[in-house]
């Protein structure tokens, strides 16, 4: 790999530490101050709506400049939501949709440009070893934070361990925009093709984004829920921390399993373990949420999960270098996120409505359940693409 590859593993490794320190309990501060599932839910809908559409507007800089410009924005918006976290304090809850619009404005500036930058600085040759890299890091990253953070939480009164937390992170993102000045790429200099950002583009591509939608209706949604239910069912930001502890060491294993282990004969069958694992981890869930369930879906999902995910990102690149569009990544990726924030604005639109009907804990588990589907979707989809798979060579 080369120095700007590493150097961005270092951006995802800290972003993913100061993720990790905040991001799980951002909606478990909203909860403890409201008590109010549709709150975080609004929270969550506000960010993924924001997303597609900056997503656009960091391409546009992006075709203008180059990825690195969008990163620093994304850097910068981050480091103005947990500002605003701290100003606000124990009235979070109020600031709600301010608060989803900010951090979607900085996931949709960082992950463009993650995205793209990913593509400029790794290969068809080394794509699957900087995305192997790259999540065990993360995983690293993942294991660390949240335990310090619930650490940090669990010694104070209040919300003071919060906005220590909070404050920690703000420094780290600080650090970031520093380290981003650092970061070199070619500039782009072009305009962006607004019918690649949205249409099908070719067959190959029209499976990534069936696979990537599907996906992107469970993805994050079943995080935060999830989450929530240990903070209910423990009581306690420690065990919260120290189930993602597991979780993180677990996941950050497991992609350098899948790294060393599976080769281009074996992805289909990789596919198939992590989807039909992670669905398997959910189903104690739907049965009864108890400790023992909570720690077993945490456990096996973060087992099964990096089978699958390396195989989605890796194909979702190695199909723009077969379409020979490599000049027009910046539009793939946008096209890729649509798909995701649709999966993810649907799924979130979907649980804000059943919330509404009711709240039994009964029903958010056999949506759980329902949602823990959508990777064995997503799957079928991606097992389709058989020459991207199987490492053959460019049209």
């Amino acid at each position: 790999m080369c120095k700007d590859a590493k150097a961005l593993l270092l951006v995802s490794t800290l972003f993913t530490f100061a993720m990790g320190l905040s991001n799980i309990f951002v909606n478990v501060f909203f909860w403890k101050q409201t008590k109010d599932f549709k709150v975080i839910v609004i929270y969550n809908l506000m960010h993924y709506i924001v997303i597609p559409m900056v997503f656009i507007l960091a391409g546009i800089i992006a075709k203008r400049k180059n990825g690195i410009w969008p990163l620093r924005l994304g850097l910068l918006a981050y480091t103005i939501f947990f500002a605003v976290i701290l100003w606000v304090g124990g009235k979070g809850g109020a600031y709600i949709y301010v608060l989803g619009v900010i951090h979607g404005i900085g996931s949709g500036f960082y992950w463009l440009a993650f995205n793209t930058l990913c593509f400029d600085y790794t290969d068809t040759n080394n794509r699957d070893t900087f995305n192997g890299f790259n999540g065990s890091c993360a995983g690293i990253a993942s294991a660390a934070s949240p335990i310090t953070a619930a650490y940090i939480i669990s010694r104070f009164e209040g919300v003071t361990g919060y906005n220590i937390v909070f404050a920690i992170t703000l420094t780290i993102f600080i650090v970031l925009l520093l380290i981003s000045l650092a970061l070199r790429c070619k500039n782009y200099a072009g305009k962006l093709d607004f019918k690649k950002a949205f249409s099908n583009n070719c067959e190959e591509w029209g499976m990534i984004r069936r696979s990537t939608v599907s996906w992107g209706f469970r993805d994050v949604i079943i995080v935060f829920l999830v989450n929530i239910l240990i903070i209910e069912t423990t009581k306690s930001e420690l065990s919260l921390g120290q189930l993602t502890l597991f979780a993180s060491l677990i996941s950050s294993m497991s992609y350098v399993l899948v790294q060393k282990v599976i080769k281009p004969p074996q992805r289909k069958l990789s596919i198939m373990i992590g989807t039909i694992g992670s669905f398997v981890a959910i189903l104690g869930l739907g049965l009864k949420v108890e400790y023992s369930t909570l720690l077993f879906y945490v456990i096996a999902d973060a087992l099964f999960i990096p089978f699958y995910m390396i195989q989605l990102t890796s194909s979702t690149y190695n199909v723009i270098n077969r379409a020979h569009d490599e000049d027009l990544r910046v539009e793939y990726m946008i096209n890729r996120d649509l798909m995701l924030n649709g999966g993810r604005i649907v799924s979130v639109g979907i649980l804000l409505i059943l919330l509404h009907i009711s709240a039994e804990i009964k029903l958010l588990q056999w949506y759980l359940v329902f949602i823990g589907l959508a990777p064995i979707v997503s799957g079928y989809f991606l097992s389709k693409l058989k020459k991207v798979l199987l490492g053959e060579p460019n049209q």
